[in-house]
């Protein structure tokens, strides 16, 4: 439960402060704290998401309480580590639930989410996923109750391929995480790409916690492709740019938005100048026009994050579906007035301009991104550079 404890002690500690000690029974329904629920993978595999996430969704918690919560409510959260296990994060929800919490947030992976919906759908409880898979919001019809922060994987590809297709790289090899992720990644890069001349020549799956690459390595160089994609996340996506390294493979490289985490930059070295990376804003918030939408609170939340967990920094995509879950679900709720039904609703027609993008939530769309949240960059001196 990570340091739940603490804080959920902080929390009432301050809650206990700002109410008198005989107040009105308006003031005491009106200072009644709204309970959030959240499951991130903050070990296991996808720690390096979940750790940021679980951070950035208390800081987000602790801006909104210091500002004077949610119409007169304080927010408390309840931080569990699903360590990237399924089962785990199926336990989590089942916990949190008995807790009655207004919506629950997470979790850091496709898998893990996946597992969650059976449980929070029935319950009618809002679950707002961190997951980047659109499998998690499709159909809408039967997701009426999900809600997501990355952008889709459909949107990445798309970004990634108008570049590709500028230089001439249609011929294409994958090397792809085994597992949803990477599965749901390669089938909306070819959907992606089908009308565009794409072609996928090889397609190479890789475990989430592979110790090696040499193997797919060596088939995409039997199949010689113009530009090779990885769709995956650490600790795979290092060991595959040391093992493209290794075989001195000449084709351009283009990671997915699952690599695109400062800690990737630093665990790879100098190997991965060169490589290509699509992210959000985050990254290169200090690349920005200064009229830019989205800078303000960019640098905002960097500065904010690295001085309150500096042991988790540099900051990431990662955490900012952290900060993004919290903030839109406090624009509903606002907008709401009331937890359940209401919010569901309210939800759906969010406005909020955040770290991952301009949300325009609708009924048809529960992520409400577009593929402009997307940037793509290279690797230079082990610093994410916007391509122009």
């Amino acid at each position: 439960m990570r340091s739940t404890l603490v804080r959920l002690a902080a929390l009432a500690l301050g809650a206990l402060a700002a109410v008198s000690a005989t107040p009105p029974r308006s003031a005491r329904a009106a200072a009644e704290p709204y309970f959030i629920g959240a499951t991130v993978s903050e070990s296991g595999p996808g720690s390096t998401l979940g750790r940021p996430e679980a951070d950035s969704m208390q800081l987000a918690v602790d801006e909104i309480n210091k500002a004077g919560g949610v119409n007169g409510h304080p927010l408390r959260i309840t931080i569990l580590d699903d360590e990237s296990n399924p089962t785990t994060a199926v336990n989590n929800v089942r916990k949190l639930l008995d807790q009655h919490p207004i919506a629950i947030l997470g979790s850091s992976l496709t898998q893990t989410t996946l597992a969650m919906i059976p449980l929070t759908q029935p319950a009618q409880v809002p679950l707002i996923s961190f997951a980047s898979n659109a499998q998690v919001i499709e159909p809408v019809a039967e997701h009426k109750w999900v809600f997501k922060m990355p952008i889709t994987d459909t949107n990445v590809a798309i970004a990634m391929q108008a570049y590709m297709k500028k230089h001439g790289q249609l011929k294409t090899a994958v090397v792809y995480r085994d597992d949803d992720y990477g599965k749901t990644g390669l089938a909306h890069f070819k959907d992606a790409g089908a009308t565009g001349g794409f072609q996928v020549l090889d397609a190479e799956p890789i475990a989430a916690t592979a110790g090696d690459a040499t193997t797919q390595l060596t088939h995409v160089k039997v199949a010689n492709p113009q530009a090779v994609v990885v769709w995956t996340t650490l600790p795979s996506a290092n060991v595959v740019i040391k093992g493209y390294r290794e075989l001195s493979l000449g084709y351009p490289l283009y990671y997915s938005d699952g690599a695109a985490t400062g800690v990737f930059l630093q665990q790879a070295g100098p190997v991965l100048n060169g490589a290509f990376i699509a992210t959000t804003k985050i990254n290169v918030a200090d690349q920005l026009p200064a009229n830019d939408p989205q800078k303000k609170i960019l640098l905002h939340y960097a500065d904010a994050f690295v001085k309150s967990y500096p042991k988790d920094a540099p900051v990431s995509i990662f955490g900012g579906f952290g900060y993004d879950g919290v903030y839109v679900l406090a624009e509903a709720l606002r907008k709401a007035g009331e937890p359940g039904a209401k919010l569901r609703d309210a939800l759906e027609h969010v406005t909020y301009t955040g770290i991952s993008g301009t949300f325009r939530m609708s009924p048809s769309d529960h992520n409400g991104l577009s593929v402009d949240s997307v940037e793509l960059t290279r690797i230079e001196n082990q610093k994410f550079v916007i391509v122009r």
